[in-house]
Order: C-alpha cells, then sequence, then structure tokens
C-alpha cells in the first residue's frame, strides 16, 4: 500500500467534505450547493460508496479526498499530503533536507547567537531594563532564548554575509529583504527577538516585538522552506512534559507564554493566533485530551474569533483514526475536552499571572465547556426571546453539535440546545432532524456494520494502465501532441495525477534537455520514489511507427475508463427520487452519453488498425 492509499484508507470523505459544506442525505449519496461555484440547486454530490465527490453543475469536477482539499483550501498536492499525514498519523517517508532547509536553519541559528550576544552588549542596555519592567528574570531570558535586533537594518546582513551565506539564502530565511533599490536590508530593526521553535525543538524562525511606537506591534518569519506559523505552537518544545501530565493552556501571544513559564505553568502554549489549525492539534493530541483556551472577554465576543473558535471545535472533535476492510474506526480515547478560560476584562494572562498565580490557576481549572461557551457567545448575537431568534440561534448552533462525532456526547449537545431554547427534545428534533450521521455511523461500527464500502479500484497499490501510459511519455516526449488529448482527471492516482501535471508543466514552459532532472527538482520527495519507478520501468518493445498508436490506444483506454466512472456517479445520482436535475443539464447528460458511444468506436477502429500493423 503507498503512502496516499494508506492515508485515504484512514479517512472518510464525508467527514473531511462537512468541514467545509453542509451535506444532505440523499439516498445513499450525500449532496450540497458546490462549495465551488454559486447555484441554487445542488449539484454537489459525494459519494461515500466511493469515497468520490462530483460536481454535476458548472465546476463539472470530481475526485477523491485530496482533489477536494486541494481545490477546497487552494493547496499544492504535496501540502494536503503532509497536513492528511499528520491528520491521520501515517509517517511519510524520510529523506535528507534539502540544502534549502539546511542553510536556513544554518543561517537562524547562526542569527540567534548574533541577537543574543547584541542583547547583551551595551546596546542591549534598554532592551534588558524593558526586560525587567515586564518581569522577566534572567533565567526565563535564557530559556526562552531572547535577543535584539540591531536598528541600522545592515548589521545582520553583513555578518551572516561574513559568514558565508549569500544573499540569495539570506532572503530565503527571511532574515533580509530587498529594498526597491534592490539592496538586502535586515527585515527586523532594533526588536525583542524571540525564537520559535517547533514541537522538536528545532530553530524554525523568529518573532519580533517593537520596543516602542513602530508598527506592526509583532513581526514574524515570512513563511519559508522550514517556517509555517500555523504548524507551530510556540513553547510546545518546552511545554511536552507538563501538558501530558496537566493538560495543555492556549494562550495567544508570546509574552503571555513566557510569563506563564517563569511563574511554574509549564504546560503553557501560544498558538500565535485565535484559531487553531490541523497541524496545531495533531500535535496537542499527541500529548493531551484535555485543552484549555484563555482569552480576552472583549475580543471573543467579536464575529471571526467565534468563527475561529467554531472553527477550532471542528477541528479538536475530528477523531476519525482509520478504516479497516471499509469499517471506519473511532477511538473514542482521541475525543479531546476543549474548555475556554475567560480572562478579567482589560487584562492579558502576561498581566493576569503577574498579579496572582492563585487567580490564574483558579480561572485554569473552573474554565467552561466549550459547547457552553458556544451556546452562551451565539445566543447573545440574537434575540432568543422571540421564535425568530430562536430559530436562528438553532440555525447556528445545530452544525456545531453535528460535528461531535460521538453520539452520546451529541445526544448531550442536543438535550442542552433544546433546553436552550425552551423547547421539548422531539420538537427540536421534529424541527431540525436526527443530529448527525456521525452518531448512526458509530453506532453502526458498535454493531460491526461497516459504514463505506470503498471502490475497487482504491484497493490497487499500484495502476498498471496510467503507470506504462507516463512511462511512455516520460520516455517518448515526442508523443506530446497525443497527449494533448490527456487530462489529469484521467488519472485515478493522485500520484500519477500530479506528475502528469508536472509534465504539462514542463511542455508549458518548453523545459530544455531531458524532462527527469526538472521534474525531480519540482516534484515534492514523497513523490520522487515513484518518478523514479516510472523512470526506470521495462517498457515492450516498440517500433517507432507503432508507437503513437500503441500510446493513442492507452489514452483512450484512460479516457474511456474515465467517462464510465462519470456514467455511474450519474446512474448513483439519478438513482434517487425525484433527481435534482437542472433543464440545462439535459444536454450534458447527452453529451457524456455520445463521448462514451464515440470512444468505443474509435477503440475498435484503434484495435483494427493495431492488429493490422502486428
Amino acid at each position: 500500500m503507498t503512502v496516499v492509499d494508506d492515508i485515504k484508507s484512514r479517512l472518510d470523505i464525508i467527514e473531511v467534505v462537512s468541514r467545509h459544506v453542509t451535506l444532505q442525505r440523499s439516498g445513499r449519496s450525500y449532496k450540497a450547493n458546490c462549495p465551488f461555484h454559486e447555484e441554487k440547486t445542488p449539484s454537489f454530490f459525494v459519494f461515500p460508496d466511493r469515497q468520490s465527490w462530483r460536481c454535476f453543475g458548472g465546476c463539472a469536477s470530481g475526485g477523491d479526498v485530496f482533489s477536494f482539499v486541494m481545490r477546497a483550501e487552494n493547496l499544492e498536492f504535496g501540502e494536503v499530503l503532509r497536513r492528511l499525514s499528520e491528520q491521520t498519523g501515517v509517517a511519510l517517508p524520510r529523506r535528507e533536507r534539502r540544502d534549502e532547509q539546511q542553510n536556513i536553519s544554518r543561517i537562524n541559528e547562526d542569527a540567534l547567537g548574533y541577537f543574543q550576544r547584541y542583547l547583551a552588549s551595551a546596546q542591549g542596555s534598554e532592551a534588558r531594563a524593558y526586560l525587567e519592567q515586564r518581569g522577566l528574570n534572567r533565567e526565563t531570558i535564557e530559556k526562552f532564548e531572547l535577543g535584539l535586533s540591531p536598528p541600522d537594518g545592515e548589521s545582520l546582513n553583513n555578518h551572516l554575509l561574513h559568514q558565508g551565506f549569500s544573499a540569495a539564502h539570506l532572503a530565503l530565511a527571511g532574515v533580509v529583504r530587498a529594498g526597491e533599490d534592490g539592496r538586502h536590508r535586515d527585515l527586523f530593526r532594533g526588536r525583542l527577538m524571540i525564537p520559535i521553535r517547533n514541537g522538536q525543538g528545532d530553530l524554525s524562525g523568529f518573532g519580533a516585538r517593537a520596543l516602542g511606537e513602530d508598527e506592526p506591534k509583532y513581526l514574524n518569519t515570512p513563511r519559508t522552506a522550514v517556517f509555517d506559523k500555523g504548524r507551530i505552537l510556540y513553547g510546545l518544545h518546552l511545554a511536552k512534559e507538563a501538558a501530558g501530565r496537566d493538560g495543555i493552556v492556549v494562550v495567544e501571544g508570546y509574552m503571555d507564554a513566557i510569563a506563564a513559564h517563569q511563574h511554574g505553568f509549564d504546560n503553557v502554549v501560544a498558538c500565535m493566533g485565535t484559531a487553531l489549525t490541523e497541524h496545531q492539534v495533531a500535535e496537542i493530541k499527541r500529548l493531551t485530551h484535555r485543552v484549555t483556551m484563555a482569552l480576552d472577554p472583549d475580543a471573543a465576543g467579536r464575529q471571526a474569533t467565534l468563527g475561529s473558535l467554531e472553527n477550532s471545535w471542528r477541528v479538536l472533535q475530528s477523531r476519525v483514526a482509520g478504516k479497516a476492510l471499509g469499517t471506519t474506526l473511532f477511538q473514542r480515547q482521541d475525543l479531546p475536552e476543549i474548555r475556554i478560560a475567560l480572562l478579567p476584562n482589560g487584562e492579558d494572562p502576561d498581566q493576569l499571572i503577574r498579579r496572582s498565580a492563585q487567580e490564574w490557576t483558579a480561572l485554569v481549572e473552573g474554565a467552561s465547556p466549550l459547547f457552553d461557551y458556544l451556546l452562551m457567545a451565539i445566543s447573545a448575537q440574537v434575540d432568543s426571546t422571540t421564535p425568530q431568534g430562536k430559530a436562528r440561534l438553532v440555525e447556528l448552533m445545530f452544525p456545531i453539535v453535528a460535528a461531535a462525532p460521538d453520539p452520546i456526547q451529541q445526544d448531550h449537545y442536543f438535550q442542552l440546545l433544546a433546553s436552550h431554547v425552551g423547547v421539548t427534545r422531539e420538537t427540536l428534533q421534529a424541527s431540525v432532524g436526527r443530529p448527525t450521521t456521525a452518531a448512526r455511523r458509530s453506532r453502526s461500527v458498535a454493531s460491526g456494520q461497516p459504514s463505506a464500502t470503498p471502490s475497487a479500484f482504491a484497493k490497487q497499490d499500484r495502476d498498471p494502465v496510467e503507470d506504462y501510459c507516463l512511462a511512455v511519455l516520460l520516455r517518448y516526449p515526442e508523443l506530446w501532441e497525443i497527449a494533448e488529448a490527456l487530462r489529469p482527471e484521467y488519472f485515478r492516482r493522485m500520484e500519477n495525477r500530479e506528475i502528469f501535471v508536472r509534465w504539462q508543466q514542463a511542455q508549458l514552459q518548453e523545459i530544455e534537455g531531458p524532462l527527469a532532472p526538472w521534474l525531480k527538482d519540482t516534484i515534492d520527495d514523497e513523490l520522487s520514489e515513484h518518478l523514479d519507478s516510472l523512470l526506470e520501468r521495462s517498457l515492450p518493445p516498440l517500433e517507432s511507427p507503432r508507437r503513437p498508436a500503441a500510446f493513442q490506444d492507452t489514452v483512450g483506454r484512460l479516457e474511456a475508463r474515465h467517462l464510465k466512472e462519470l456514467k455511474t456517479e450519474e446512474g448513483m445520482r439519478f438513482a434517487e427520487a425525484p433527481p435534482d436535475l437542472l433543464e440545462q443539464e439535459y444536454p450534458e447528460v447527452l453529451e457524456l452519453n455520445r463521448r462514451i458511444k464515440e470512444k468505443q468506436g474509435m477503440r475498435n477502429l484503434l484495435e483494427q488498425d493495431l492488429s493490422r500493423r502486428g
């Protein structure tokens, strides 16, 4: 089984798609308005039996869970592969880090030493006085490796160039940036420097706090090959032991986390923002299932923060562990306990902890369950004394109830919502239906009933026709004119689809010389082994005159297979009575039938031609 297959086998496409769009049951399938274009009648369908999705409307696209996440979140294949691998716990093949990553790591470590020395020098006296005024002692400053960047905008750049790093590498590391005149200058100038290490303790980048009135107040390293703040929880490498024992407390700012650790609260980390990402949650779940988020009450009422909390709820509630023999498996112990600690008005964690460590302890221990907090906060936005307000509250809260995968917990939330709006459970259920299909899936799993049957091709580790097609293309680039009829969606396997897309890019850019080195430099590390296997694949002897016809036959096979799959999904959609079919869709249905018949006729002619030449 390949890494992609392993990841897909541990995901349920219904749960993944439901994070982006509200699905409605339609027989054995699910439907919704397409998230990728405007429409009034649902044309977007998800087929759990095939673990696939299809838009029968303006998009006319479809695919598997990888292609959905790529399109929904505008991500490249490699990023989706890494994200889903972390979510499912599938380890990706590790290779030596690329030169770029190694150079950035060396630059960061050298810059850190320079910042620390500058803070300790005579020029750092005002910054040291500021840290003293913030109540930070020498041990804490050393523990968190704080430093200071020179204000002139040239010192760090000159120092690193003198150490032998190139200007290009410094720019890639994000420690310098080019001005309008083309000269490189320090990105961080006269700021308190806060090194940011990932969960393994590797230095990824810096946070920089202004010491005067400069804006922005905080400035981070831009995204690089080793730094992505959505993947990192600040201070996690120092909080692991305490978090495993006492649960984890998430604050927003660097200084909040630093102050907490100085006062003995070693389980505190900072998310550098309000919403938790899947990457950060994956780190948390490896350590603990008790999560407390400390929020400023003034900011917490804002719609953006509520949206972030709802996103954190959905991410934290996801607990699919995997699938076996077509059955989705769930691990009850993976379901985290999420709580909200509301800070006193006008105080952040740093101020509160320095004022009263005992009050901080009581605040965290008395934190409210996140569902209770969301119910309270969203209720404050509507007039729940009126029937219209109650209906609006149910509309806003019901997706949050549905996101809970545990049936017992879900029933509890459903009862809380009914009590809050002052109706019976039966009345609420009659209004919105049962909470979610997740509860039914969990019950069916408990009873031993499979929840989904993967499509037959999902069981294959390789696809011989696709592999042969790509191997021929890589070996004989002169066939590119015939390959113009080939489309990415003809490839079922995402590894093959991604390599074909990169091959297309090479043709558009008119890459000179052999394609193999260019492809190896542009594809993700995880695909390199598969690319090597295609390049080394043994092909049957084929004389030059017969090569185009044979390759065209292969392209035809892939297209015919794709059209048949479209027809199958179309049939699954129309199997429900009555099907949602707009008048303007009738020509598309007829066109699909015509293409299938035409393709079969062309295949018959090709087979006759090859037979005569043979």
